[in-house]
């Protein structure tokens, strides 16, 4: 499926086999039938790009799974120029993205047609990867960023609740579950907390803000979606990040510069 530009193979590991196994119906959470799965990648990819204008810039997509940021953004400004790394070959073959621009493995392994960009995405990634190799992703970055470019990279909040009840089910959802999804999959994941988050950053970026998103609660979210979601939205509406407001929110979303 890959380009000739796509020549690195994936690294092994448990998370590309998972990726790859759920690739084919990936794309249908952002506008299938679950609620909270819908609400939940929409409102990220909203909070992400909102206020930015990349018409005619240079984009880079790290972790791009099935090209979801790709289809948000085409749709707005269709002379991005956007580029997409995944570990997932699988995930890379349910993208729209061209495939001149598509770039299988790790994104400090390649040589990009451009040497830097206007905006770098990291969304959903961070869970997935241990201090080393988070760290060398946040090195490329910061290395990678046009001067007045931005960065906007997401965490799993540590200290949200909704990450503390999963913590809690994690081994009766992973005994009766299917496997096809995070929690009951065993992949070893990692959180953060604000605080975490500030410190682990500010070696290599200037923070410009740090956001909240995803105010529902495991199980109450697969539970009862529509009431969740109802609840969910009207927190959304709460301005900006006062610390219970993080005690809600599953995840944190940070804007970065080079200040």
């Amino acid at each position: 499926m890959s380009s000739s530009k796509t020549r690195n193979h994936p690294p092994a590991g448990d998370a590309v086999s998972f990726f790859d196994r759920i690739s084919g119906t990936y794309r249908d959470k952002y506008s299938g039938q679950s609620p909270f799965h819908r609400y939940y990648f929409n409102e990220r990819l909203d909070k992400a790009i909102n206020g930015l204008d990349l018409d005619g810039k240079d984009v880079l997509d790290i972790g791009s799974g099935a090209g979801n940021l790709y289809d948000a953004l085409i749709r707005r400004f269709p002379q991005v120029n956007f580029h997409a790394t995944d570990v997932s070959t699988g995930m890379l073959a349910q993208s729209r993205v061209p495939r001149d621009h598509q770039f299988c493995g790790h994104a400090y392994d390649h040589d990009f047609p451009v040497r830097s960009f206007d905006a770098i995405f990291m969304l959903g990634v961070t869970t997935y990867l241990d201090r080393t190799e988070l760290e060398r992703n946040l090195s490329f970055v910061a290395h990678s960023l046009k001067a007045g470019g931005v960065a906007i990279i997401t965490f799993t909040n540590k200290h949200s609740l909704d990450y503390l009840l999963r913590a809690f089910f994690r081994i009766p959802v992973r005994f009766l579950g299917s496997g096809d999804n995070v929690l009951s999959s065993g992949i070893r994941t990692h959180a953060y907390s604000y605080k975490e988050v500030r410190q682990l950053l500010s070696p290599f970026l200037r923070i410009r803000q740090i956001d909240v998103h995803n105010h529902t609660i495991f199980p109450l979210n697969l539970l009862l979606p529509r009431p969740s979601l109802f609840i969910a939205e009207r927190l959304a509406q709460v301005p900006g990040s006062p610390s219970w407001l993080r005690f809600l929110s599953s995840d944190l979303l940070v804007h970065l510069n080079h200040g």
